[in-house]
């Protein structure tokens, strides 16, 4: 791949590839290392055939959280544990106002799998067709889950307060 290119690719999409880690993974500093690592595989291997470049990096960066977690499970390491007693993430800084907060926040509290489409679709951009590829369930299944997952949303923000 052309370094210019994978400079303008890396510009474009470094982002949405570090939030789409934070919310695999909960740690800015991991989910950073995530995405560079993908950058780096795709200036090494990016297969010719590829027709949606962010598709493909999302997906080099699940797959490289998959091998974090299975190395992981070998060597116990405290290195990316997050700071528990003063109660602020990662996710905050990236977060600029109050409403924002809260809606982050309300995700977060989503299991992981439903965490993941949404930051899939919303943050990165990810067709559902995409996030169906992705993530090996079917267009339908996703495009319903979407729905439920959009209606969860909206009622857990009017009880604080905010309407979506």
């Amino acid at each position: 791949m052309d370094a210019d290119v994978l400079e303008e690719l890396y510009h474009k999409y470094y982002r949405s590839a570090v939030l789409y880690c934070i919310s695999l993974c909960g740690i800015q500093q991991l989910a950073e290392d995530i995405a560079t690592d993908a950058f780096v595989k795709a200036y090494l291997s990016l297969p010719n055939d590829v027709t949606s470049f962010r598709y493909w990096l999302m997906k080099v960066c699940k797959n490289l959280w998959i091998d974090y977690l299975r190395k992981q499970r070998r060597e116990v390491s405290d290195e990316y544990l997050p700071e528990i007693s003063d109660g602020t993430t990662p996710e905050t800084t990236y977060i600029l106002n109050e409403r924002n907060r809260c809606l982050w926040d309300t995700i977060n509290t989503l299991p992981a799998a439903d965490r993941e489409m949404l930051i899939l679709h919303y943050f990165s951009g990810l067709t559902l067709q995409e996030i169906s590829q992705l993530t090996g369930r079917t267009a339908p299944a996703v495009r319903t889950r979407m729905m439920r997952l959009r209606q969860t949303l909206k009622r857990k923000m009017e009880e604080y307060g905010y309407g979506i």
